[in-house]
């Protein structure tokens, strides 16, 4: 900006002062009207308070709790057109709880010792229930954490499997028909063979509902995608108001239809909270993470809501365009005042007081209008 403009004000403010001088031999007057004119032409409302603004954007949020990484996640959010979120630790609390155990209450001790590492939150829970009844749990020989799918482990030279379907199906398990649930099915394998599964439910956040009823009110569209059984999803999206649900989902399934949502919609917002969350924020235009998620979903993520409230989103949103709107209002106002000033004193009607004003004196103003978000309650 300066590279273009700075030349171009000099270039003018010398021909004020030069080529009228030349032809009435008045040097005094013009040499003081381009000087009043270099005055006016000083972009310091420009300076000071676009980036003031984004800077009060910011502050606003962090009062809210909501971490705005940088001016460029506010504007980027002005864009946005529809709201995508994950299920479990986002939209629901995470508070999972064993409610059904089929096969016994061998199912449980296998899951639980499998689980005993992982910190996801359907593990945690599983390893919860496994101590409130006293089992002693085993430590496996070898371990593996599958990404979307659950858990593969060694254990007295049995091969056992924790997880959903899709890892039942990839390491050739026969489990048939499946009665359905409410809420996340964890089938358990040992060396091939089917023996039970849990059932594990979690609870809705509370202000959830508010908040997404708040998001379809203000025209965005909202969408859930989650690796949990449909009938799971659909009904959290019911009680909530989302108006798009996709579950049964991996982590490249997920990027896969966001893309495809994007498509659609525009410029899009993903809400996530878990470690399989984070291609998914990374790629999205704008990705929001839950302050009490996965450290890399933290560290994708352009905003993070550190209450892990959902009603911190529609809030973002809030700012973030109040942000724009005060940026424009001082970009508009300061060059509206500006260019008034420059013709008033190209025709000899502006003094130095006046240019004066127009720089400062509207620089301040604008500075005013761009700390007003500190203030605003809501």
């Amino acid at each position: 900006f300066a590279r273009i403009y700075t030349p171009i004000v000099v270039a003018l403010a010398t021909a004020v002062a030069i080529i009228p001088s030349v032809f009435t031999g008045n040097w005094n007057y013009w040499v003081y009207t381009a000087l009043s004119f270099l005055v006016m032409s000083c972009p310091c409302a420009l300076v000071l308070s676009v980036p003031l603004a984004f800077f009060s954007g910011i502050g606003a949020g962090s009062k809210k709790g909501i971490l705005f990484k940088g001016g460029l996640s506010i504007e980027a959010m002005t864009g946005v057109k529809a709201v995508i979120m994950d299920k479990t630790g986002t939209i629901t609390k995470g508070e999972f709880k064993v409610q059904q155990i089929a096969g016994g209450l061998d199912v449980l001790k296998l899951c639980a010792s499998c689980e005993q590492q992982s910190t996801h939150p359907i593990a945690v829970s599983i390893v919860s229930a496994a101590k409130e009844r006293n089992m002693e749990l085993f430590t496996p020989d070898a371990l593996e954490e599958i990404p979307g799918r659950g858990i593969k482990a060694t254990a007295d030279g049995k091969t056992i499997l924790c997880g959903n379907e899709r890892l039942m199906w990839e390491n050739a398990v026969q489990f048939g028909v499946l009665d359905e649930v409410s809420g996340t099915r964890v089938l358990v394998a040992v060396d091939r063979r089917f023996v039970g599964y849990l059932v594990i439910a979690d609870a809705v956040k509370d202000g959830a509902k508010a908040a997404i009823a708040e998001l379809n009110a203000r025209g965005y569209a909202t969408a859930m995608l989650t690796g949990d059984s449909e009938d799971s999803a659909k009904k959290i999206a019911a009680e909530t108001g989302i108006g798009q649900v996709f579950a049964k989902l991996l982590p490249e399934d997920k990027l896969t239809r966001l893309k495809q949502l994007r498509k659609h919609y525009g410029s899009v917002m993903y809400v996530g909270d878990g470690i399989n969350d984070a291609p998914v924020l990374a790629g999205a235009d704008v990705g929001a993470a839950m302050g009490s998620g996965a450290d890399a979903a933290i560290e994708a993520a352009d905003v993070v809501f550190m209450t892990s409230d959902v009603a911190a989103i529609p809030e973002a949103l809030h700012i973030a365009k109040q942000t724009a709107k005060i940026a424009w209002q001082n970009v508009v106002f300061a060059l509206a005042v500006k260019a008034l000033v420059m013709i008033l004193g190209l025709l000899g009607h502006a003094s130095m007081w006046m240019a004066v004003f127009a720089d400062s004196g509207v620089a301040m103003l604008c500075v005013l209008n761009s700390i007003r978000l500190l203030y605003q309650k809501k």
